[in-house]
């Protein structure tokens, strides 16, 4: 590995200062060397820190800080890179280019990069300086560059004073919208409250989709979906001394390309109203449900009402109702509707298509906004009573069914008649965070031939990040009885953790480029460097089988094991024949430096003078060597079986490499802290040269120096004199044959002179 990462770290300086030459500054944007034009025809995985096109993968270089230097053309870690998915395919994780160099950086984890048309759209921290010189890199910038990287805009779209701002990038028609949800203070008030914007980015305009929000939701599992649901309260009279809060409120949905209210509203009953100081009521969404109920209808029915103005009557039999919404999943609003003499309320459900939202972002005609709230009754509710948990639909063998977490894990279900019915426990782990629902052919574990599975990946806490765990969840009930005691035909409906892997946890969640896991490290020695590692499931078959993954597991963990009998071997008089080789095993294992052990044996010799088999045996140090390169006829023969190259070079399966592998660049300083680490963790303290150079010579060369000195010196001084004696000479003789300048004066007395006289 280290070997590899130092191959990284080379192409990075070398590519670095290549690229440094060509930034320059003009016309509003900044220039870079950048990458080859992408002719690509389709993108997706839009909005994390991957987005995949035909032929590249672009991705966020590590977890960086918002407090990282930002100046364009400087940053590695957190800039914009991009491999060839044939690198990726054949490992060489380290063929990847510099794309954006800026630190990408948001702390809103529900989107991230995109790419629309010829360009990349991301936040990056603002480089702006404040009147006393500091860097306001608390702010985030929304700007985008060309996809391949040659200019980028030294402006931006929106300078957020959070770092955590709720956003996505969409397109509509071939437009990409920047829409955000801001909390500020408009028209003079004095307190805040929640706005819903949405910026054309071509034209710059920013539209105020919505004025004091009361919640919103976009959609956490598709981060392009151009549609944001949002509450509003109702206030009759609003403005006028008479204005009375209702009991209820209205769930609307809106498109980022909204730009005329649904309605035309009437505030000539407030005094000296002006709507440009003042609008009172913004909102550009369209009505999808109205809470208003018979406490309410026929005694202040108001132009905030669905069908307010028009030839509409109805005849409400229920109480006001108030929304509060869940959550929004590819393209499925779940909510609460509570009425008021409820005390809990039910949980629905209701999709974009329900209403015809999605075809030209207006509610189809045929849907009454208040009339559905009958229907909702039947129609799209899931539960009786309301709950806060995430659920996820999932379809298998043509059911929809319900992921969600339970009493001791991961359960499934289905909804039925307002409640779960036919549930059971997948696993009986704690709460699981969903990566991915993926259907997968592998290798079939109860014979020859193939099998292919419905398999949900998802991370649980654990270490210093999530780890990362697989399930089939396509089995009967049966299937998980006994999934805590996997045999043979047992291992695909069994929880199988994947090797070490652990992702960090306040970062993106991991994701796919085709069969290959990615995912911001937290695994031993990478915390605090958090640079993106990959880990491929492919096999000839397809992907690994949860039975081949168990073994890889036993694998990995064999090393480690192995490694350990090292501590139990003892010399023949009792004492321990491999001190410190076991450690210093492990850290060649992480790392594949194989020449640090000579150079710290070495330097015990050279620095403090001690014995070649001070800290570690000649042995030790013949075993550390056969494990580099798990040499013929050693302990390590047996994992020589196993290769793969990576970034050009074979690894052998006693390799860290072998299993994952660090993907993109690492900084110069980064990888010398994780060698560090490790060696603080695994190997002894280098020996501190203190001595001074004089310390370092020997008698005989410290006599022969003084007397050189003493000889030197005495040149030194004999030269002096030569040549101070030439000086004083030839000047005495410049002195003598040089012509005078002088004024002569006559200073004899001349007494016929009376000096004294006036």
């Amino acid at each position: 590995m280290r070997k590899t990462i130092t191959k990284i770290i080379c192409i990075a300086t070398a590519a670095i200062s290549a690229a440094g030459l060509m930034l320059t500054a003009g016309c509003g944007n900044w220039k870079y060397e950048g990458v080859s034009k992408d002719n690509y025809t389709s993108v997706t995985s839009n909005g994390g820190f991957v987005v995949q096109t035909d032929d590249y993968v672009y991705f966020v270089n590590g977890a960086a800080s918002n407090t990282d230097d930002n100046t364009f053309g400087n940053p590695l870690k957190g800039s914009l890179q991009r491999i060839s998915k044939a690198d990726l395919a054949a490992h060489n994780y380290s063929s990847s280019s510099t794309v954006v160099p800026l630190v990408l950086f948001s702390g809103y984890y529900e989107a991230g990069v995109y790419i629309y048309g010829d360009r990349v759209y991301y936040s990056t921290p603002s480089t702006a300086k404040n009147s006393s010189g500091e860097i306001q890199n608390s702010n985030l910038e929304f700007k985008s560059s060309t996809l391949d990287g040659k200019e980028t805009m030294s402006d931006y779209y929106y300078r957020s004073s959070s770092t955590a701002l709720e956003y996505r990038y969409v397109e509509v028609d071939d437009t990409v919208y920047l829409m955000y949800v801001v909390s500020e203070a408009l028209y003079g008030e004095t307190s805040a409250v929640t706005n819903i914007h949405s910026i054309n980015t071509s034209t710059r305009e920013d539209v105020l989709i919505a004025y004091n929000v009361s919640d919103y939701a976009f959609d956490t599992e598709d981060p392009e979906n151009p549609y944001v649901f949002y509450t509003m309260k109702v206030t009759y009279n609003l403005g006028s001394l008479n204005s009375i809060s209702e009991s209820y409120n209205q769930l609307f949905v809106a498109r980022a390309d909204a730009k005329q209210s649904a309605a035309d509203y009437d505030f000539s009953y407030v005094e000296d109203y002006d709507a440009s100081e003042d609008p009172l009521y913004v909102n550009k969404g369209e009505f999808v449900l109205d809470g208003i109920g018979f406490q309410a209808y026929g005694e202040r029915y108001c132009q905030f009402n669905y069908g307010f103005g028009s030839d509409k009557s109805y005849s409400i039999n229920y109480a006001d109702v108030t929304y509060s919404l869940s959550q929004f999943k590819n393209g499925t609003l779940f909510f609460v509707a509570k009425q008021s003499l409820d005390t809990t309320g039910g949980l629905y459900a209701i999709d974009c298509t329900d209403f015809d939202a999605d075809e030209d972002g207006q509610v189809d005609e045929s849907w009454d906004a208040i009339s559905a709230n009958e229907k909702i009754k039947t129609d799209y509710r899931l539960l009786t009573t309301s709950d806060g948990v995430d659920y996820t639909f999932v379809t298998i063998d043509g059911q929809q069914k319900v992921l969600y977490n339970g009493d001791g894990g991961l359960i499934i279900g289905r909804f039925e008649n307002g409640g779960i019915k036919d549930e059971y426990s997948l696993t009986d782990s704690g709460e699981a965070t969903i990566i991915a629902i993926r259907d997968e052919t592998s290798a079939s574990e109860t014979g020859s031939g193939t099998e292919t599975h419905t398999n949900v990946y998802y991370s649980l806490t654990g270490g210093n990040g999530y780890t990362i765990y697989r399930i089939a969840i396509d089995g009967d009930k049966d299937d998980y009885a006994t999934n805590r005691l996997p045999s043979d035909d047992l291992y695909t409906y069994s929880e199988v953790r994947i090797l070490d892997l652990d992702a960090k946890s306040s970062w993106y969640l991991p994701e796919f480029v085709e069969n290959q896991i990615l995912f911001a490290s937290e695994t031993e020695g990478m915390s605090g460097y958090n640079y993106i590692m990959a880990f491929d499931l492919n096999t000839d078959d397809g992907v690994m089988s949860n039975a081949e993954i168990n073994a890889l597991n036993e694998q990995f963990e064999g090393i480690t094991e192995k490694i350990e009998e090292y501590s139990e071997k003892t010399n023949s008089d009792g004492t321990e024949a491999y001190r410190y080789l076991p450690d210093a095993l492990k850290y060649l294992f992480r790392t594949g430096d194989a020449e640090y052990l000579d150079d710290l044996i070495q330097a015990y010799v050279d620095i403090e003078g001690k014995d070649k088999e001070y800290l570690y045996s000649e042995r030790s140090a013949e075993i550390y060597r056969e494990f580099a390169t798990a040499a013929e006829n050693s302990d390590w023969a047996e994992y020589r079986e196993q290769s793969r190259k990576v970034n050009g070079e074979t690894v052998y399966s006693n390799s860290i490499e072998y299993y994952y592998s660090v993907i993109g660049r690492m900084t110069g300083d980064d990888y010398q802290g994780y060698l560090d680490d490790l060696r603080t963790s695994y190997m002894q303290s280098y020996p501190v040269d203190d001595s001074t150079w004089w310390d370092n010579l020997s008698t005989v060369a410290k006599v022969f120096f003084i007397i050189g000195m003493c000889v030197a010196g005495l040149l030194v001084i004999g030269g002096i004199t030569v040549l101070v004696i030439f000086l004083v000479r030839r000047h005495k003789r410049k002195k003598l044959n040089a012509p005078s300048s002088r004024k002569n004066v006559d200073i004899t007395d001349d007494k016929d002179i009376d000096v004294y006289n006036n």
